[in-house]
């Protein structure tokens, strides 16, 4: 029975007695894990301050051409005749989508901006389009342009 304790007392004795390598291979992982989560912290912030660049910088294209909108929506009110309110209602249309476009930009999440900016690539592409053909279509009215 002594025989018994005495090796249960040795096994248990020496199972807590770490050698000094095995002591430095456990701080080897801690800090290598320590590293790991400071880089992956590190590469969540960089991600999170480029997408919100990436949203900054469709917001601001986005209300430029609403700006851009606004300014000639008020020169045509001026004129008041029919053809200036037709190009009024058009380019009111304009305005919502590209409001709407705005609204679903800053609501964005990490997940859907891929998509969300793909759409709003798009819509700027198409109001692009709409604006050049909107000039051409009344150019009458902007003698200046």
């Amino acid at each position: 029975m002594k025989k018994i304790f005495l090796i249960i007392g040795l096994a248990a004795f020496f199972a807590c007695n770490e050698s000094s390598s095995q002591q430095e291979k456990k701080e080897e992982v801690k800090e290598n894990l320590q590293k790991a989560g400071d880089e992956l912290k590190s590469a969540a912030s960089n991600t999170g301050d480029y997408l919100s660049e990436q949203k900054q910088l469709a917001e601001d294209a986005i209300r430029e051409r609403i700006k851009d909108i606004d300014q000639t929506s008020a020169e045509l009110k001026k004129d008041g005749d029919e053809k200036s309110e037709a190009a009024r209602k058009k380019l009111a249309t304009l305005k919502a989508q590209m409001n709407k476009k705005l609204e679903e930009v800053k609501n964005s999440s990490a997940e859907t901006w891929d998509s969300t900016r793909l759409a709003a690539d798009q819509l700027m592409k198409k109001s692009d389009k709409e604006w050049t053909d909107f000039k051409q279509n009344f150019k009458d009215l902007f003698k200046k342009d």
